[in-house]
């Protein structure tokens, strides 16, 4: 039985017998006048004009001097019939074909057809060919529709065959791209401006989520990936704006489910001088304008078989109470009932409780149980205070936020609510959801002291709200993975792959997780001359452990460990060449200046850090003189090689 190796190489053949007839196979110039579908959609008017198409084989039929070729664009199906006598003659130079050349042409490829629209005997929609030429030469060979493709982790891992094969899931992605163009227009239509916002921040807020963590170079300091769009936005209403929103990825360190991506999709608009009655009332318009333009149509059926019904203009979807729904359903005062009584309810729900679970985490495990029976859609409010630090409260009950959540399917949708414009306030509810993290809840809001002082200058009464693509996902009825065109993987190299590159794939021991080596940079550690060997390995030791730390490991190591053909592992070393040299006590004075003055990573070990091991006493310690009058057993830095050897010309190596 042939393989896909025995595929690929007699595709090579081909592209090697091509070449040598002059033919480039992957050209740069294509014209085109008509998409496929256009033709068949616009048949009768076309027919006996001349046209020019293009696009992917789908099958070859040949036929002695006549063959037949089912190409495929992004529009649609359409033959072309070819007959030798109709057909140019060979050319190399225009990358013309002949009808002798078709033995070399295989589906997948991409080809160019000139000719004229017209019928078959057989009445078939057609382009008779005059002139052929080859755009692309495939050298893997698609799954057929008979075939399939529906190993689900070969379909994620290879996302363009899937979408070739299957392509009700590249209508999918035509769909999203739908959802989220009419999302902004309709934004836009309502006054709302577009103004991008940073994916790197210093502090990760506007949502419970754990984040995840970069490094700058540039500025020698981590970044997190965004976890919201919130924060910035709301800087915006500060600077001036009214109707802000963003649409863009951000990032949540969680697992993978059904209704979660670590990454994924997601907007936020920010509305000055509106408050969550408001909100309601354009989030009701808003759900019916993107169903109404991405699908057609207001009722949806599912996965789980619930009906959701997004209903007539003039209706307003339910309102559903926190407070009383946990009191109903599961005989708990959210406000009183004591953490014991919540944790056991939560065992009994079979739920589960962790060390970890606070008063507000376990409120919510009820809730999202809860949530799960509702096919909506309706608008969640009556969220306690202690559960949302950003919100304004209830005027009328000040332990309840002007907060609502979008809810059908089982899932909340979006979370809006009267933003909180208070400094201080703010500044309390930080503390708390802090003091929160610091007791070991990653997911806790961190303290966000920039975004307060903005508040200090003034932030106007507003109303925010944000989705992620969720709300796609739900209404397509497919998982969280399915509904994006690139989810992430483990990375892995299959078998076929190792076998098609052997120069890449060898059995000899290899580096595992390798990365391209960087020699233009180096470790540099600077030791007084006059110290004791003991104490320069201590201090040594103490410099180059806290510069590996600040190091990310994609750039210390050139990968993560060697095998050999035993499959034992050795740790890989830095990349970095690690030099010790030595100098007098003004000597390394003089380079800490340098480098704090360069911005670069380093490390400073003073005559204390050998002394005591107390931090207290070396705080003591210091305040009684200056850094000038501070003793350095040596200094570390991390630095490109020409900055170095710059900052330590003259300076010896150590012996």
């Amino acid at each position: 039985m042939a393989t896909l190796k025995d595929y690929r190489d007699e595709r090579l053949r081909k592209l090697d017998e091509l070449k040598q007839l002059g033919i480039d196979p992957y050209p740069a110039r294509v014209k085109r006048t008509n998409e496929l579908a256009d033709i068949v959609a616009h048949f009768d008017e076309l027919t006996g004009r001349p046209v020019t198409v293009v696009g992917r084989i789908q099958n070859i039929r040949k036929f002695g001097k006549i063959a037949f070729i089912v190409i495929r664009d992004v529009s649609g199906e359409l033959q072309l019939f070819l007959r030798a006598e109709d057909m140019a003659s060979f050319n190399a130079a225009s990358g013309s074909l002949a009808i002798e050349q078709l033995p070399l042409l295989d589906a997948g490829d991409f080809v160019q057809a000139s000719g004229v629209v017209e019928k078959t005997q057989t009445g078939e929609k057609s382009v008779t060919v005059h002139e052929l030429r080859l755009l692309t030469k495939s050298l893997r060979p698609m799954p057929n529709k008979q075939d399939g493709f529906t190993n689900k982790e070969e379909r994620f891992r290879r996302r363009y065959v899937d979408m070739n094969v299957n392509i009700d899931v590249r209508e999918r992605f035509v769909r999203r791209s739908r959802f989220w163009q009419a999302t902004r227009d309709f934004l836009t239509a309502e006054g709302f401006l577009e103004i991008n916002i940073p994916v790197l921040e210093n502090t990760a807020g506007g949502a419970d989520a754990n984040p995840f963590v970069t490094h700058m170079d540039a500025l020698g300091q981590d970044f997190y990936l965004r976890i919201s769009h919130e924060l910035p936005l709301k800087r915006l209403l500060v600077a001036g704006f009214e109707k802000v929103f963003d649409i863009g990825a951000r990032f949540r360190n969680e697992n993978y489910s059904d209704e979660h991506l670590p990454e994924h999709i997601a907007m936020e608009w920010y509305w000055a001088y509106a408050d969550w009655e408001e909100g309601m009332e354009l989030t009701e318009r808003m759900i019916r304008a993107l169903v109404d333009y991405t699908w057609g149509k207001r009722v949806f059926t599912l996965a789980s078989g619930d009906t959701v019904d997004f209903g007539r203009d003039e209706e307003h979807f339910p309102r559903i109470s926190f407070v009383k729904i946990l009191q109903e359903q599961y005989q708990i005062d959210v406000f009183n009932s004591p953490i014991e009584d919540i944790a056991a309810r939560l065992k009994a729900e079979g739920l589960e409780v962790e060390k970890q679970d606070n008063r507000q985490r376990s409120l919510d495990k009820l809730w999202k149980k809860y949530r799960t029976t509702l096919a909506g859609p309706a608008f969640l409010v009556d969220m306690p205070t202690f559960m949302q630090p950003l919100a304004k409260v209830q005027p009328d009950n000040p332990r309840l936020t002007e907060q609502f959540n979008l809810v059908f399917g089982g899932s909340e949708m979006c979370k809006a609510f009267s933003e909180l414009n208070d400094p201080l306030d703010q500044l309390r509810r930080f503390s708390e959801q802090q003091a929160m993290r610091d007791a070991g809840d990653d997911e806790a809001q961190m303290l966000d002291i920039d975004y307060v002082e903005a508040l200090e200058y003034g932030m106007p009464p507003a109303c925010g709200l944000g989705f992620s693509e969720r709300i796609f996902w739900s209404l397509e009825g497919v998982t969280a993975r399915e509904g994006v065109p690139f989810p992430q993987l483990r990375s892995e190299i299959d078998e076929t792959t190792k076998a098609i590159y052997p120069e890449l794939y060898t059995a000899t021991p290899q580096v595992h997780g390798s990365r391209p080596q960087d020699f233009s940079r180096r470790i540099v550690t600077v030791v007084d001359k006059t110290l004791a060997p003991w104490r320069v390995v201590n201090a040594v030791a103490h410099m180059e452990a806290v510069i590996g730390n600040e190091v990310p490991k994609t750039q210390l190591t050139s990968g993560d460990y060697f095998v050999g053909n035993d499959e034992l592992t050795i740790p890989r070393n830095s990349q970095y060449p690690i030099i010790i040299m030595r100098a007098e006590q003004r000597e390394l004075h003089t380079l800490y200046d340098k480098v704090c003055r360069a911005g670069l990573k380093y490390h400073v070990f003073i005559k204390e850090m050998q002394d005591t091991n107390n931090d207290e006493e070396i705080v003591t310690a210091l305040k009684s003189r200056s850094i000038a009058d501070t003793t350095f057993y040596g200094i570390s830095f991390f630095a490109p090689n020409e900055i170095a050897d710059k900052f330590t010309k003259g300076l010896q190596l150590w012996k």
